[in-house]
C-alpha cells in the first residue's frame, strides 16, 4: 500500500505527437497529457558517452497510484514531466501485483 502522504508532486503524463514528417516518421513532440500525484526518488547517476558527448544519466523511481496509472493509460511510449524534470520511462512494475502501487522505473538526461 502507498500512503497518500508520499504522493506529493504532481506530474504530467507527456504524450507523444501523432503527426509524420516527410519520411513518415513520428516528429519529435509531446503534448501534455493527464496529471497525477507521485513520489520521486533518485536512484543513481553515471556519467555514460551520449550523442557527440558526455552526459550524466540520472535514474529515477516514480510510485503512484496504480489504479490512477491504469486509467489514464500511463505506458513506456510517454514521458513523465514532474518537479522539473522530463523522465523517460524504462519500465512500470505492479508492485507485488496487488493493483495499489505502481512503481515507475525512470531516467534523465542532463
Amino acid at each position: 500500500m502507498i500512503s497518500a502522504g508520499r504522493l506529493r508532486f504532481p506530474a504530467t503524463q507527456l504524450v507523444p505527437s501523432a503527426t509524420q514528417d516527410g519520411l513518415g516518421l513520428r516528429t519529435d513532440t509531446w503534448a501534455n497529457g493527464e496529471t497525477f500525484q507521485a513520489d520521486l526518488r533518485s536512484d543513481d547517476a553515471v556519467e555514460q558517452s551520449y550523442a557527440d558527448g558526455v552526459a550524466v544519466v540520472r535514474q529515477w523511481e516514480v510510485r503512484a497510484r496504480w489504479n490512477r496509472v491504469e486509467e489514464i493509460g500511463l505506458d513506456e511510449t510517454n514521458r513523465i514531466s514532474i518537479r522539473g524534470k522530463t523522465l523517460r520511462i524504462r519500465g512500470i512494475t505492479n508492485l507485488d501485483e496487488r493493483d495499489m502501487v505502481a512503481v515507475i522505473s525512470c531516467e534523465e538526461v542532463a
